[in-house]
Order: C-alpha cells, then structure tokens, then sequence
C-alpha cells in the first residue's frame, strides 16, 4: 500500500470520487442531464486529495495502487494517453471542472440568467488555468497530447474570458445600456486581439479571430453612435455620430470580407463551420444595410477615435496550484515565506529612510572603521605614539555613535 494513502477509507474515497467523475464526464458528454453544482466538489475534493508532493516517487506505481481508470482519451488526436503522472491525472479531471462550468454557463445564458452564466465561465477560465498549472508541472508524463497541453489550456482559459466577456457586452445591449454595452464590445475586440497573439494558431482559427475582433469593435462603434444619437443629456454632434457610424461599417467590412474569404477559400472547414460563417456574414450584412452611411478613405478612418475598452472579466489566475511545484523550485514553504518576509521588512525599511542619505552615513560609517583597523595595526607595529592612538581612536568611537543614532533616527521617520 501507498506510503501516502495507508489507510483503507482514503483509498476508498478516492476510488469513489474518481467513479462520481466518470459519471460527471459521461453526462457532458451526452449534454442530457442537469449537472449539479454539488457534482463539481467531487472535482475539487479528489484533487486536494491527490494534490501531495511526492518528490522522486514513482508516480506509476501509486497510480497502480490507487485502482483508478490508467488512461485518458484524448479528444482533440483522437488517442488514448497512458496516465504516468499524478499531477496529469489532476489536470484531467480539473479539465473535466472547467467544461462542466461551461455547460451550466451555457444552461444559465438560454434562460438569460446572465449574471450566473458569467460567474459560471469566470469559474470555467480559472479552472483551465490550473489545469494548465497541473498539466505544467507533470514532469513524469511522456505524452501529454494536445487536450491538456499547457498552452492550449492557457488558450482555453483565455477564449472562455472573451466568451464571458461577450455575455456582458450582449446582456447591457439587450438592456439599452448602450454606451456601457459600447465600451464592453470594445474590450471583447481587444480580448479577440490578444488572442491572435498569444500563439501560432492555424490559419481557419487565425482568420476566424481577426475577423471576430474587427466585428466587435464595429458593433462598439454604431452603439456608440446610437447611445449619443439618443442622448438627452447632451447636445447631439451629428457629425460625430456619423463619423463613429462610417467607422462601424468600416470594421463591418473588415469582418464581411474575412468570413467571404474563408467559406470561399478554406478547404478543411466541416459543413457545421460553413454553416456558422455564412450565420456570421448574414448578421454582418444586415448590419451594414442597416447602417447605411456614406464610405471614408482609410486616411480619414485612421483619424477617428476608436470608443475607450473596458474589460469586465479579469485575467483569472489559478485558484491552486499543484504542490510538486514546492518540490521542484527546491524551497519547502517555510524557506518561501521566510525570505518572503524577511525582504518585505527590508522593503519597508528602505521606503522609510530616504536611500541617498542612508548610502552616506553607512559610507561614513565604512570609512571610520577602515581607519581604525589602521590605527590598530599601525600601534601593533609600534609606529604610532600611544597618546595620539588613544586621542584618534576615541574620536572616531565619538562620531561612530552620532552615525548610529542618526541611522535610527532615519529608520523611526
């Protein structure tokens, strides 16, 4: 038996949360039944269970011993993955966490609970990050595949940021909070672009992604035109309003022509991708005909502001992290949070005593110790005489102690 899970109960547990997970995945996969919130703590419990640092062992081996289900499918090549690490295994079912988040965000969005399905995919964009985390940190996995690969849970947890983000923008829209939903659709075009970014990707989700954040910030432009067409509070700046809504159809365009391209040009889109491009291209031209304004020169475009992002949904960082990590930075916790405080208490010293003025006085100070080891070896050398060595030597004592007492002096500022 484990050295780690000696007793009979825990492993026995662990077995039972592990097959509660089974069942968890089953019903995603199906997307039939309800998936109860309760459901997700089975999730979390058997990671805290397993999240131990285990050092060198051999992880194989406690996998083994532990009876739980030896591989794992990776959806994404289609292979089954023999699970060699534990901390893999973690990320697995964390994995699972996420997309169970994103089904109930979805299940919350088609009954426009928009609050709930929000906190529901903030939720989902943590749980990949620390699936990421763990995946990261599974030093004895040989093959990962792309599923759990670290920086495709990274993508995830970024794109389920924008889809967050995308719920706001559509709920104060649908709201008429139109210069709100403007500034949110422009922060969803800037989430799109640092997606673009942030990796490689391949040339359907490149386009796609392009695509998408010139639309959004389209969209960002005509809302805010029509917020300060419907103004109350201030003056109408009628040529404002157009010039935003010349904009908008400017981006409008951008995106119509990427989708055109792809359905005209890609060849290893599936039926159900066409289906969506050609869905976003009728929303896009009906846009642009209800937008009906006269075309600009992309030199006056460039000179017309873009409405200011505000992004609502933070970058999620993990809410644990797996705890091999502690092994391989080579710190134990208490070595972490020791120096952690001892260089907070010196930060906080140096924040009260100005750094110039501190610098001179330990200089001074470095000086007249310097001169008295001198004087020592020079009396030890008998080239000195007694009564001048006395006089230097209380002189520098004397102004030794000033420099001391206006060190603390400085600290008590």
């Amino acid at each position: 038996m484990s050295k780690y899970f000696e007793d009979e109960e825990t492993l026995m547990r662990i077995r039972y949360l592990h097959f509660k997970i089974k069942h968890l995945e089953e019903n995603l996969e199906k997307n039939e039944e309800e998936i109860d919130l309760d459901d997700l703590n089975y999730v979390l419990e058997y990671t805290r269970t397993l999240n131990i640092n285990y050092g060198t062992d051999n992880h194989l081996q406690i996998l083994q011993e532990l009876d739980i289900t030896p591989n794992f499918h990776d959806p994404e090549e289609n292979i089954d993955i023999e699970i060699q690490d534990i901390m893999y295994e973690c990320a697995r079912v964390i994995w699972v966490l996420a997309r169970s988040y994103n089904l109930i965000s979805e299940r919350y969005e088609d009954k426009e609970d928009f609050e709930n399905a929000i906190i529901a995919m903030l939720e989902c964009s943590k749980m990949f990050k620390a699936a990421a985390y763990f995946s990261a940190a599974s030093i004895h996995q040989k093959k990962i595949g792309m599923t759990l690969a670290p920086i495709n849970l990274e993508l995830n947890s970024e794109e389920t940021r924008i889809i967050a983000q995308s719920i706001a923008a559509s709920k104060e829209e649908k709201q008429n909070n139109l210069y709100f939903a403007s500034k949110l659709y422009a922060g969803l075009s800037a989430l799109s672009k640092r997606l673009l970014y942030l990796k490689k990707h391949e040339e359907k989700k490149k386009q796609q992604v392009r695509a998408q954040f010139h639309y959004d910030m389209g969209k960002s432009c005509f809302l805010k035109a029509e917020a300060s067409n419907n103004s109350s509070i201030t003056t109408i700046n009628h040529e404002r309003v157009l010039k935003l809504k010349q904009k908008a159809n400017f981006y409008y365009e951008k995106a119509k022509n990427i989708w055109s391209m792809m359905i005209d040009t890609l060849k290893d889109i599936s039926k159900e991708e066409k289906e969506i491009l050609q869905d976003n291209l009728s929303i896009v031209e009906e846009d642009i005909k209800q937008n009906q304004v006269e075309s600009l020169e992309y030199e006056e475009i460039k000179k017309i502001q873009d409405p200011e992002p505000i992004i609502v949904i933070p970058e999620n960082l993990a809410p644990f992290v797996p705890k091999s990590t502690v092994y391989l930075t080579q710190f134990v916790p208490k070595d972490v949070n020791q120096y952690r405080f001892i260089k907070f208490k010196k930060k906080k010293l140096e924040k009260k005593i100005p750094y110039s003025k501190k610098e001179k006085l330990l200089d001074k100070k470095a000086g007249m110790l310097r001169a008295i080891n001198e004087l020592k070896a020079l009396k030890q050398n008998n080239e000195i005489d007694l009564t001048k060595f006395a006089e230097l030597m209380e002189t520098y004592s004397t102004k030794i102690k000033m420099v001391d007492r206006a060190l603390e002096k400085l600290a008590k500022r």
